[in-house]
C-alpha cells in the first residue's frame, strides 16, 4: 500500500471521504458505528493501523497534513461519541461486549497516534497493536507499564 492509498483508506474508515457511493464508506469503520451499520470487522481496525504504520513518518513530521490527522481523530472521537458509555451514543444496540471491543481498539489507535505525534520510535508507538496481533492482555499491561517507567 502507497502512502496516498494509506490517507484514502482512513479518509473512508473515518467516513470524511466525498465519496459517499464507494462501499467503503458505508462499511468502513465509522460507517460500521451507525445503527444500520452491521456487525463490527476487525479488518477494519487493522487496515487504520497498518495505515498508520505506512504513514508513521508523516505523523512524526514537524510539519503534519491536517487532513490526516484530522481522519484519525475522527475515528476516535465519533467512536466514543456514538457508541461507548456513558450515553451510548445514537448506536444503542451494541452490547457491552461490543463496546469493550471498540474501546480496546481506539484506545490502540490514540495511543499510537499521540506517540507517532511524539516522534518516539516504532517500538513504543505500536507496541499495543503489535501485542493486539499476538492477542495477549497481559502483554498489553506490561506495555503500559513499560512506557510508564
Amino acid at each position: 500500500m502507497t502512502k496516498n492509498e494509506a490517507m484514502e483508506v482512513l479518509s473512508f474508515h473515518s467516513c470524511r471521504n466525498t465519496n459517499v457511493e464507494d462501499p467503503r464508506w458505508e462499511f468502513g469503520f465509522v460507517g460500521r458505528l451507525r445503527p444500520s451499520g452491521g456487525d463490527l470487522n476487525e479488518d477494519n481496525f487493522i487496515q487504520i493501523m497498518e495505515s498508520i504504520r505506512i504513514l508513521k513518518e508523516d505523523l512524526s513530521a514537524e510539519k503534519i497534513d491536517k487532513n490526516l490527522v484530522y481522519d484519525i481523530t475522527s475515528i476516535i472521537r465519533l467512536t466514543r461519541l456514538w457508541c461507548l458509555p456513558p450515553n451510548g451514543g445514537v448506536n444503542k444496540n451494541m452490547s457491552a461486549h461490543e463496546q469493550e471491543r471498540l474501546l480496546q481498539w481506539v484506545s490502540i489507535i490514540e495511543k499510537t497516534l499521540f506517540y507517532l505525534l511524539d516522534g518516539a520510535d516504532d517500538s513504543i508507538a505500536f507496541q499495543d497493536y503489535d501485542c493486539y496481533l499476538q492477542d495477549s492482555t497481559e502483554q498489553l499491561l506490561k506495555a503500559e507499564l513499560l512506557r510508564m517507567i
